[in-house]
């Protein structure tokens, strides 16, 4: 690197030496991007969703509003719920470009939550590899030096396809932004500043990623930051013990002295997790704005990496994303509510942190606790001022378990709501009267603690509570969310976001601790059911003021059924072979909703098959793809595909999808061998259907005629 570096941590240049710097900066990106390659497994249809969400809307509550998005001609069009026109707006060169190379995308309703969830990678050579400091969900970050200077490097990605081999580096172009173009932020109406202050991470230079036709550069696709390189991560320190009491409090004052400049400025940050606090020479550093919102629409703050472009960033409501444990309802699901929980992280060492926030107790020992936190001399521990002048020691607990710590970070990542709608598949709307119908598939098995558990509170606040949701504030999504993401955040290792296995079997089968949360109250928090209870911020919509209960039942083919059961079933999978490939023998657990027994069999109240559930479903779903394949042989009867055959493409998918592997019964009996079969000729069947019609464009007859036969 040349000497030109030192300039760039500069805040004042002049024309000459900013233009050496920028150049040089240009020099290094067109070296460096070559070098960044990931994968991802989102769709064309996934990338014009995102692109909605970096849109500025003439009114920006729209933002939170719309539902369902629509391309037509050369206009976007947004919807509400009942996908009713929200605003019109004029697509930009990325999504015209999209929509050249892909037109089944034009004039088709698209809703907001159908953004798969990324589960993409990195591919990295050694040297990055090895200057990986971090990685996130969008974003990785990288040590590199400049010169004398060391710097953190962090690459975000707004685009699912950037920077993988269908949009490389040779398509891209940049604009480079420096620190020294901009003054010092404040409260004035001024247009070109940034935030500068003691307490938040340093961007000394941010390079805005366009696609090479943007000629308007109207939608930035990613950023690469030239930042600040800190010491230590406050969340390693303060679970390693490392800090006393004093370097605690000075955190603690940083942290308010930072966050109070940024909402002075305009921006609030709504990921307060504690991997985003960084310290440097001792001196706290808040990092991280990709989850932010800011009110001044300065573009200055776009340009150099402190808020991201659209309107969905001046809407807290309209985010529908955070972390884990570190969120707070109005960013998840638009209801008003403030969480600051890495507050008493400060003041509480690392196990008894977690006990407060989410570890059910009684009155008697609340008691107990409120002694030991008072010998602490702390009268009320959610005043952070008093807290802060009066605490004479570290909080500790004694005989506590660490099994409400979020102690892995892969279990903090921020996520999207509609990440965690892409574990579902809606079957039918989300209304609290189809109670007994299909209401949610799961596609995570491990979720299945917190599905079953919402299942039953919409139950019981419908038919004990005699409660009409009218408003749509108790939807299944929103309870779901509020209970994974607030109530209890360990519920969510069930998004396998964490890939430690420990991690990952923790949720399979304790539906009773999650039922404990939702009935008491922790020492900091409401119950659960209080929690929920209150999504309405209006008293009159709410369920009526109640006590949550639950009991153990013994189950038998004789039991009376007055209410659905939550049951944890175990499924025995036995050494089989499929498709020539050998599977091990296996046990699994998992969380179900039994609506009844009839004439022997257990009814689940899901019945859409999928490999969560046992086999006794199968039939039913083998018995539906023939009905749907008898149909597709009357329409090839009368009709030969070439005259129209975009229908029966349409529908032989339908069926190939819906042919899904089967579950084994508990006991393993001799039929296993059988279904596994049928599976496997139903799976050739159907491919061979699309093929003979979607490569020859002739009649298929012979081939659903084989389709019928593996599903009759």
């Amino acid at each position: 690197m040349l000497t030109e570096f030192c300039f760039l941590a500069a805040l004042t240049l002049n024309e000459d030496e900013r233009a050496v710097l920028r150049t040089e900066i240009d020099k290094w990106v067109k070296c460096f991007l070559p070098k960044l390659e990931r994968e991802s497994t989102r769709t064309e249809k996934c990338r014009l969703i995102a692109s909605v969400e970096r849109q500025e809307f003439e009114d920006y509550y729209n933002a939170d509003k719309w539902r369902f998005c629509k391309f037509v001609g050369n206009c976007g069009i947004i919807f509400d719920d009942k996908k009713e026109e929200l605003e019109k707006f004029k697509i930009t060169s990325f999504q015209k470009k999209i929509l050249r190379r892909n037109p089944s995308l034009k004039n088709v309703f698209f809703g907001r939550s159908e953004i798969k969830e990324e589960t993409g990678f990195w591919k990295l050579n050694d040297e990055l590899k090895n200057k990986i400091i971090s990685e996130g969900g969008e974003a990785i970050i990288f040590l590199e030096k400049f010169g004398n200077l060391e710097a953190a490097v962090r690459i975000h990605v707004f685009d699912a396809f950037l920077l993988t081999t269908n949009f490389g580096a040779n398509e891209l172009k940049w604009k480079t932004n420096l620190i020294s173009d901009f003054e010092k932020a404040d409260n004035k109406d001024d247009k070109a500043d940034v935030p500068i202050h003691d307490n938040i991470v340093q961007n000394y230079a941010n390079i805005e990623l366009f696609q090479i036709n943007d000629e308007n550069e109207e939608d930035c696709l990613g950023w690469i930051t030239i930042l600040e390189k800190c010491d230590k991560n406050v969340k390693n320190e303060l679970k390693n013990e490392n800090l006393d009491l004093e370097e605690r409090k000075k955190i603690a004052k940083g942290l308010k002295n930072g966050f109070d400049y940024l909402r002075e400025v305009g921006i609030y940050h709504y990921d307060k997790k504690l991997e985003n606090f960084l310290l440097l020479g001792g001196v706290t550093k808040i990092c991280d704005f990709g989850l932010v919102c800011e009110y001044t629409g300065k573009r200055s703050y776009r340009q150099m990496g402190y808020c991201r472009r659209g309107s969905k960033y001046r809407d807290v409501t309209a985010l529908f994303s955070g972390s884990p444990g570190f969120s707070n309802q109005e960013q998840l699901i638009g209801k008003f509510g403030e969480e600051e929980n890495y507050f008493y992280f400060w003041f509480c060492d690392w196990k008894t942190s977690w006990s407060l926030l989410y570890r059910p107790i009684d009155e008697k020992e609340r008691k107990k606790i409120h002694k030991i936190i008072q010998k602490c001399n702390i009268q009320d521990i959610k005043n952070e001022s008093h807290v802060i002048e009066n605490i004479t020691q570290i909080i500790s607990l004694q005989n506590i378990s660490n099994s409400f710590c979020l102690d892995d970070p892969n279990l903090t990542k921020s996520c999207q709501m509609s990440n965690l709608k892409q574990q579902l598949t809606k079957c039918v709307n989300l209304d609290i009267k189809n109670l007994t119908k299909n209401i949610l598939d799961q596609k995570s098995s491990n979720l299945c603690v917190p599905i079953s558990v919402t299942t039953l509170l919409r139950f019981s606040m419908k038919n004990d509570l005699a409660f009409q949701d009218r408003w749509n504030h108790f939807t299944f999504d929103k309870i779901l969310t509020t209970l994974t993401m607030i109530v209890y955040p360990r519920s969510l290792a069930g998004l396998n976001l964490n890939p430690k296995k420990e991690e990952n079997d923790f949720q399979t089968n304790d539906v009773e601790t999650l039922l404990e949360r939702i009935r008491k109250r922790t020492y900091l928090k409401e119950s659960g059911w209080e929690i929920i209870r209150k999504l309405s911020l209006n008293s009159f919509n709410r369920p009526a003021e109640s006590t949550f209960k639950y009991e153990k039942v013994m189950l038998n083919e004789n039991f009376v059924f007055s209410r659905p059961l939550s049951v944890t079933g175990a499924y025995f999978f036995p050494t089989r072979r499929i498709d020539g490939i050998d599977y091990a023998e296996e046990v699994f657990f998992h969380q179900m909703t039994l609506d009844r027994i009839e004439n022997g069999e257990y009814v689940l109240q899901n019945t859409q098959f999928s490999v969560n559930h046992p086999p006794g479903n199968y039939k039913a779903r083998l018995k539906a793809i023939a009905e749907a394949n008898a149909k597709i042989q009357e329409e090839l009867d009368e009709k030969k595909v070439g005259v129209d055959y975009k229908l029966t493409i349409f529908q032989l998918k339908r069926v190939h999808r819906r042919v899904k592997r089967p579950e084994v019964d508990v006991s393993g009996h001799a039929g296993v061998g059988r279904i596994a079969s049928m599976w496997s000729a139903c799976r050739r069947a159907s491919l061979a259907a699309l093929n003979a019609v979607e490569k020859t464009g002739r009649r298929a007859s012979i081939a659903t005629r084989r389709l019928s036969r593996a599903t009759n």
